[in-house]
């Protein structure tokens, strides 16, 4: 039996999460030991929950069980956590227990994630979910390939609005590598449908009223209409154009282009730099956003 106190490798008490009153079970990682209550762990975490179920605990690949004896110092069980460094489980512990915080951010979100799906915290999950749907839009990528691998619906489905708006860049980067084949034939699928349908409008539209068309294009951009961010303000200016053209009312509506598109369901929040009141008021200079629609592909299809 493992005696913590007389351990020949230098093994620590957690410094907050070692509870005399009240723990009953021992946690260790590496070299730190964790003396937390069942209860709490077994509230916490579905993987805990159906541990403590047992009547003798068995060793499996994420944990071993050591029991405690009466003649040894540590009359509780032990769970050695296999896997993990101290500073994991202290952060686990520190989400779980009420009495201390700690903030998800983009430092810790990808290590939350894998903690919360290896011993399933739900509250965890969600609360990293919470946080990605927040800040998506400051890493799209990694937003995406983590809802990906976390099967976060609502986040995969919204960081894949903007990835596709930009489908070409994000391809170079190396961490598009680490997505599954399903979604990045998804992806790709989604975007052939955008531009053959871009192709299909623009041969109706060509037919209907030629030389405006041929206008209104030398006038553009070439690069507005290629990003579905843009497609439905050029959609409309195109039809303010040519409203006074006469063609037959054969124009697809967008719906009718683009089955799948819509706007951001998070839209950000900008802010009117030339309001005086902006330091004293903080609702006074908030304005809202240019109203955009995206194409974007779902978890479940």
């Amino acid at each position: 039996m493992e005696d913590f106190n007389n351990d020949a490798m230098t093994v620590e008490h957690h410094k907050i999460h070692y509870y005399e009153n009240g723990g009953n079970i021992f946690i260790k990682a590496e070299n730190t030991i964790f003396l937390l209550h069942k209860s709490i762990l077994s509230l916490s975490s579905e993987f805990f929950e159906d541990l403590f179920k047992l009547s003798k605990p068995s060793t499996n690949e994420n944990v071993n069980i050591i029991e405690g004896t009466q003649q040894s110092s540590n009359t509780f069980p032990t769970i050695e956590i296999n896997g993990e460094t101290s500073e994991s489980i202290e952060r686990m512990l520190s989400f779980i227990y009420p009495n201390t915080f700690v903030e998800i951010t983009w430092d810790n979100v990808k290590d939350f994630l894998r903690i919360s799906d290896k011993f399933i915290i739900n509250k965890l999950l969600k609360s990293c979910s919470g946080f990605l749907l927040q800040h998506y839009q400051e890493n799209i990528l990694l937003s995406f390939t983590l809802a990906e691998r976390y099967n976060l619906g609502t986040v995969f489905k919204e960081s894949s609005k903007l990835l596709l708006d930009d489908l070409q860049k994000y391809r170079s980067e190396p961490i598009y590598d680490e997505l599954s084949l399903r979604t990045k034939l998804k992806l790709m699928d989604a975007w052939y449908h955008y531009t053959n349908s871009l192709h299909k409008y623009f041969k109706i539209v060509s037919k209907r009223a030629p030389k405006q068309f041929r206008e209104f294009l030398h006038y553009e951009s070439p690069n507005f209409f290629l990003k579905p961010s843009k497609f439905s303000k050029f959609y409309n200016d195109c039809e303010i154009r040519f409203s006074r053209v006469h063609y037959e009312k054969t124009i697809p509506t967008i719906e009718e282009l683009l089955k799948d598109y819509e706007e951001l369901e998070f839209q950000p929040i900008q802010l009117d730099k030339d309001n005086k009141d902006n330091e004293h008021n903080s609702y006074s200079f908030r304005i809202k956003p240019e109203i955009r629609r995206y194409i974007f592909i779902e978890l479940k299809n």
